[in-house]
């Protein structure tokens, strides 16, 4: 069977996002972005030493360069000090730095790039364990920040209070105190020489980078986020798509084994599913029906009921016939479709075929009149035999005494034949009052058909009809009563041979369903046909369209098939003929 449609197997098991809490996912975004910020930043603390060890670096190249200035011109005239400052405030000169100085070890200047300061006392805090090494500190000068590289001075020993005199440029002590110059050792000197570099550009290279490296954790962190996120996503879009496909699945299984027809319409009105029950009963075709309008599709009034469901009306187990030419019964129920919002979708509607249940309701009525009637035979039947034979015997007297050719003997032998008619009838009442179950053995079924065939062979060269008997395997051991399934096909050939004119035909076929055990016997003509509108009547009691029938011949057919255990059904065709199939049990 195929589920039509123009558009849970189990449910697949929860995947592994499915249980994950959101800030579970925020917490591994996070870490993400530490994960790459911790780098960053040891590597914006390497650009730090780097930065500070170039300045550190460059500070005692200027510092050496001072050292060896004075060293090398001592003994000229313009003396040691006054070479130290000239070179001092030259060098200070370069990019980047604030200030150069040489101090004491009492904190006093020496030399300074800015000469005023020469004889003050040095702004800052006086360093602690003076060695030959640079060392370096960050501190604040008149509100600017300063890297300050500092070491030992140690090429000359100057005295205190010197200063340059404006008007030959050499360096003297102030009024009313005396200094000197001498050249020290390395090791005797306690002079200190001060660099300072403005803090800003090393600052904001370092700012930069830390900016940089949180821009970069929080840049990978958001990322991860997204991608996270993206993957939860697209995950969850796997899954409800595949949620979606096995669930679209079940239900085309469900509905496609329903052994109901199943039709639903959009909100526009076209039929968007039919499942092949629903085909069957309509004697629809997929291909055409699907996406057609619904009113354009045989069967029931679809637009009335469209229109009561629309009213708020009630259709539920409505009995119809469809279609009429075939007079299938069928019950409809229908309903409208609508989502959780309450939108309308479209419509539902549900067809059963209950033939079967009428037949099943007309055969148990119809059992119900044979029992009762039968019982009645059984009576009338013994009531009148008796009176019978003592007519017949007086008509026959009568018609041997009375003279030849004359009224008296025509009266008597029209007495004889009619009371003859008569023990006929009351012969198949009693036929058809007998118990319905019989003894059965096994028997040749073929042969039981050619006795029946024998038995017919006056009324069928009457007629001059062609007979063709299709023998069947394995039917020669079929439980049977042989008797009463010969009078059984003896009616049916009978009732053949009359519907026929001449020269017409008659075919016997008898088949094995081992899939099934059932043996199926098949009596076709081609007469005149059964009317639709009579073909539910022919196995009832006294139903006859023949004036001279009694109506019981199919009855007692219906009757012994059942016997049997088996059923019978006809298919006929107004001016094509009659096929009766007896379907018996082989075991």
């Amino acid at each position: 069977m195929r589920f039509f449609s123009s558009a849970k197997s189990s449910i697949p098991p929860r995947g592994f996002f499915s249980g994950i809490s959101p800030w579970l996912i925020v917490g591994a975004a996070l870490i993400l972005g530490l994960a790459v910020a911790l780098p960053a930043f040891r590597s914006a603390q390497r650009d730090k030493e780097y930065l500070t060890q170039n300045l550190a670096a460059r500070a005692e190249a200027l510092i050496w360069a001072l050292e060896a200035g004075p060293r090398s011109r001592m003994g000229r005239e313009q003396g040691p000090h006054f070479l130290l400052q000239a070179l001092l405030e030259e060098t200070a000169k370069q990019s980047g730095i604030v200030f150069m100085a040489v101090v004491d070890a009492d904190g006093i200047i020496l030399a300074h790039s800015d000469p005023q300061q020469i004889g003050a006392n040095f702004p800052g805090e006086m360093p602690r364990d003076i060695s030959g090494a640079v060392s370096w500190r960050l501190r604040d000068m008149e509100g600017n920040a300063l890297f300050e590289v500092y070491r030992r001075f140690a090429p000359l020993q100057i005295g205190r209070h010197h200063h340059r005199d404006e008007a030959d440029g050499r360096c003297k002590p102030p009024a009313g105190r005396k200094g000197r110059i001498e050249a020290v050792s390395s090791n005797d000197a306690k002079n200190i020489a001060f660099v300072g570099f403005d803090s800003k550009p090393l600052e904001n290279a370092l700012a930069a980078d830390y900016r940089n490296g949180l821009l970069l954790a929080a840049v990978t962190a958001a990322l991860g986020l997204v991608g996270f996120i993206s993957l939860f996503w697209a995950y969850s879009y796997r899954q409800s798509r595949r949620l979606l496909k096995d669930t679209q699945a079940l239900a085309s299984e469900v509905v496609t084994g329903l052994p109901i027809g199943l039709l639903t319409s959009d909100s526009a009105g076209f039929v968007n599913i039919i499942n092949a029950a629903a085909l069957d009963i309509l004697g629809l075709d997929a291909d055409k029906t699907i996406g057609a309008p619904l009113a354009a599709v045989p069967g029931p009034d679809w637009q009335g009921l469209a229109a009561a469901l629309s009213r708020s009306e009630k259709v539920f187990e409505k009995e119809i016939v469809l279609p009429p030419d075939k007079f299938r019964h069928v019950s409809l129920s229908a309903s409208q479709i609508r989502n959780d919002d309450g939108i309308f979708l479209g419509n539902l509607f549900i067809l059963r075929d209950i033939g079967e249940v009428k037949r099943l309701q007309e055969e148990a009525k119809r059992n119900e009149r044979l029992t009762a009637l039968g019982n009645l035979a059984a009576g009338v039947a013994h009531e009148i035999r008796n009176p019978l034979s003592s007519i017949k015997g007086i008509a026959t007297y009568i018609a041997v005494r009375m003279p030849s050719g004359g009224p008296e003997e025509e009266a008597a032998r029209t007495m004889i034949v009619e009371t003859d008619r008569l023990n006929r009838v009351v012969s198949e009442l009693l036929e058809f009052a007998r118990p319905g179950a019989m003894k059965v053995a096994p028997e040749d079924v073929n042969k039981i058909v050619a006795d029946a065939l024998r038995l017919a062979d006056t009324d069928l060269k009457a007629k001059n009809i062609a007979v063709t008997f299709a023998r069947g395997d394995f039917a020669d051991r079929a439980p049977v009563n042989a008797e009463r399934l010969t009078q059984a096909l003896l009616n049916l050939i009978l009732n053949a041979v009359q519907a026929m004119e001449n020269e017409g035909r008659l075919r016997i076929a008898i088949e094995t369903a081992a899939e099934t055990d059932r043996l199926i016997i098949t009596v076709e003509d081609t007469g005149a046909g059964i009317p639709d509108d009579i073909l539910p009547s022919i196995f009832t009691p006294y139903f006859t369209t023949r004036k001279s029938g009694t109506g019981l011949g199919l009855s007692i057919v219906h009757k012994i098939v059942e016997g049997h255990g088996g059923s019978i059904a006809v298919k006929s065709r107004v001016g094509e003929g009659s096929a009766f199939v007896i379907n018996l049990p082989l075991k």
